[in-house]
């Protein structure tokens, strides 16, 4: 049998195809159901199969859906007298969009199809393709064939429709929208997409449930899917919302279209001499540059282009006195940073036991002068053997987090983090934000900005805490060194954090022997830990929220998160305090750090497993303080990676110890070098710190 060439428009802005009851015609015609499907198959007893048919025919030449597209399930072809009859009432019948062919097995079965509707087309004198066809694949065999199920049919075929029902008992699958429906959507989206035609998704079935029936509607149309099949009239809202083009999705439709129109993405066609002029417009699909951080090429452009022609229609045009424009509330600092600027910030935070508990459960502890509040107690930490210490990384962390993000891309890592008083639970604190320094990179088109960070305790006015912060900015209008001034106070919080430092050692010379003593680490030592786990999305969303977190791609997982949390990234305090953590069981007993340097090389997502090692750069006695010894440790954050495990004797080059830089490349250049695959992408941060520990 040749193909024929159908004339019927294409179902490219079905959403919604809902199921209708028989008795429920003139309702349901009411209803915002893209497209309607009435079944003579499975919903209809077979006493009711007659009636049902003679229903259907009273109803559609009776004009009752207006027109508006009708797709009919009939009977599968082993049901030859059912079949033979749906056929005959259904070719020709006015308001009939096509045919929903069931159970179908093979190509075959649809060319089969395809013969017998010719053939009553013909004898009724209908053009030939007059009745389209909408195949359910719902069988393994046909979701098997369906690159080949998508071409049959005499190209009759609209699109095609998965169903699920039939499909999972015949497998024995349980229905589980990610585990079990994964393959066939993949599978029936690309079949349908190859053939021109569009793919339709499978019902929900669990009616009452509004948040599965979402959940299952979004992952239909993250899969390609045109549209969702619809059991109950309820689901209607939630599918019609859920498989339209998203608002934010059409923006950046706009924002590249736009950007192709002004020549934004005409970079590599003007860098070819004599091949352009200013006044030539590219193509529809022409272009590639980078737009909102994102490289943008020919399949961009289509998928935008293709996203604006199916958008919903723009409402009527109002006047002016009848809208409103938002306005975007900005933290950014409004004029370039100066020299020993004060960055306004208007938080204060009471350090709570809640606050410190949801700390200790995210990051490991192995130390008394954090698990133990009467030993923290005798070194002077807290006021009362009832008062737990905060930990060191707390103390950074409150330290930079609480603020606003004043317009920064990137956090780049810390320097001369320095306790200078005691941390602990119930004290309220505030931050002091100084601007130190300004380096415009290289390339001239980012600058780094080191702004010191002091952590004061609100009650005294004390500052118990400072760091120096790097993060990556826009391009600055001048570089600029740290002034005199502030180098004054760096010399005197220096002085002082080592004050505090003396006088946690003088009370440390008068505790009693560890109940076991940590064992001794030498100079160029590797510590392979065992210690690794993810952050969690729970957790990272909780930390960032109490600890007032405030850049978007820490917390907003509608904008950023890819799948499983991936796309959301940790904040970059929080990676250093994972890396740290789990690092804290071989390194334990330290009563005192200094955190000289952390840079944070690539980011970290809340899912993703950080492990460490932990290089012993120094090792000397503690002058006064037999009991005492202070270590220089650098400590390598690894993604995805538990290093006891899978590092255990492989040997690894000391460059990588010693390696100072802030680039991901070096990093991963130096385990290149000298054969590290292992390691090679998943160094997350370098941390490097001074301990005193318990000998």
């Amino acid at each position: 049998m040749n193909k024929v060439s159908p004339s019927s428009r294409a179902p490219s802005g079905w959403r919604s195809l809902l199921f209708v009851p028989q008795f429920a015609f003139e309702r349901a015609a009411r209803l915002p159901a893209d497209c309607f499907i009435i079944d003579l198959q499975d919903a209809v007893p077979l006493a009711a199969k007659a009636a049902a048919r003679a229903a259907l025919v009273e109803a559609l030449r009776a004009d009752v859906f207006a027109g508006r597209p009708v797709i009919v399930r009939i009977n599968e072809a082993e049901q030859e007298a059912l079949h033979a009859a749906d056929l005959d009432a259904c070719i020709g019948l006015p308001g009939l969009t096509g045919l929903m062919p069931t159970m179908t097995s093979a190509p075959e079965d649809l060319e089969v199809l395809h013969a017998r509707v010719s053939a009553l087309e013909a004898a009724r004198g209908l053009p030939p393709g007059h009745t389209r066809l909408l195949p359910l694949l719902e069988t393994p065999g046909a979701v098997l064939e369906a690159r080949r199920m998508a071409l049959a049919g005499g190209g009759r075929n609209l699109g095609l429709m998965l169903g699920h029902g039939d499909l999972l008992r015949l497998t024995g699958a349980t229905p589980h929208a990610e585990l079990t429906l994964g393959q066939p959507r993949n599978t029936i989206v690309l079949a349908a997409r190859a053939a021109g035609i569009e793919p339709f998704d499978t019902p929900y079935t669990h009616l009452g449930d509004r948040i599965g029936l979402e959940q299952h509607t979004r992952q239909g149309h993250l899969h390609g899917f045109t549209g969702k099949c619809c059991l109950h009239p309820d689901q209607l809202d939630t599918v019609n919302r859920c498989m339209t083009t998203p608002a934010s999705e059409l923006a950046w439709a706009r924002r590249v279209t736009e950007a192709q129109h002004h020549g934004a993405l005409s970079t590599l066609t003007r860098k070819v001499p004599g091949l352009a002029t200013p006044d030539d417009k590219p193509g529809a699909t022409e272009g590639m540059a980078i737009v909102d951080g994102q490289l943008i090429g020919p399949p961009h452009l289509k998928a935008a282009h293709r996203m604006l022609a199916r958008a919903p229609a723009a409402p009527a045009a109002l006047d002016d006195t009848q809208l409103v424009r938002g306005r975007r509330v900005s933290h950014a600092l409004a004029r370039p940073p100066l020299p020993d600027d004060r960055l306004p910030n208007p938080y204060e935070m009471t350090a709570t036991a809640g606050m410190r508990d949801l700390w200790v459960q995210c990051f490991y502890a192995h130390d008394r002068a954090v698990t133990s509040a009467p030993f923290a107690a005798r070194l002077g930490l807290t006021p009362s053997q009832d008062t737990p210490a905060l930990p060191f990384m707390m103390g950074l962390y409150l330290a930079c987090s609480m603020s606003s993000t004043h317009g920064a891309i990137y956090h780049l890592g810390f320097r001369d983090a320095r306790q200078l008083a005691p941390l602990y639970v119930g004290d309220t604190y505030r931050q002091d934000i100084q601007v130190r320094q300004v380096r415009n990179t290289g390339d001239g088109k980012r600058a780094v900005v080191t702004t010191h960070r002091r952590l004061v305790r609100v009650r005294d006015d004390v500052a118990v805490f400072s760091l120096d912060k790097l993060e990556l900015y826009p391009r600055q209008p001048e570089s600029f060194h740290p002034s005199p001034a502030s180098a004054r106070l760096d010399e005197q919080e220096r002085q002082t954090a080592l004050d505090f430092r003396a006088a946690l050692v003088q009370r440390a010379s008068d505790l009693p022997p560890a109940p076991s003593a940590p064992e001794p680490f030498a100079p160029g030592q590797l510590l392979l830990h065992g210690f690794a786990r993810p952050l969690g999305i729970t957790a990272n969303l909780a930390l960032s929220t109490q600890l007032l977190v405030t850049h978007p791609i820490h917390l907003d997982h509608h904008r950023f998160d890819l799948g499983h949390g991936r796309g959301v990234v940790v904040s970059g305090g929080l990676v250093v305090a994972l890396a740290l953590g789990a690092a804290a069981r071989d390194l334990h007993e330290v009563l005192w750090e200094e955190l000289l340097s952390a840079s944070n090389v690539r980011p970290v997502a809340p899912t993703e497993t950080v492990g460490a090692l932990s290089y012993v750069l120094s090792r000397t006695p503690v002058e006064g303080a037999d009991a005492l010894e202070e270590l220089v440790v650098r400590t390598l954050g690894v993604v995805d990676l538990t290093p006891s495990a899978e590092l255990a004797d492989v040997p690894l080059p000391r460059a990588l110890f010693t390696l100072e830089s802030e680039r991901p490349s070096a990093y991963d250049d130096c385990c290149r070098e000298h054969g590290l695959h292992a390691l090679e992408g998943r160094v997350v941060c370098v941390v490097t710190r001074r301990l005193l520990r318990l000998r």
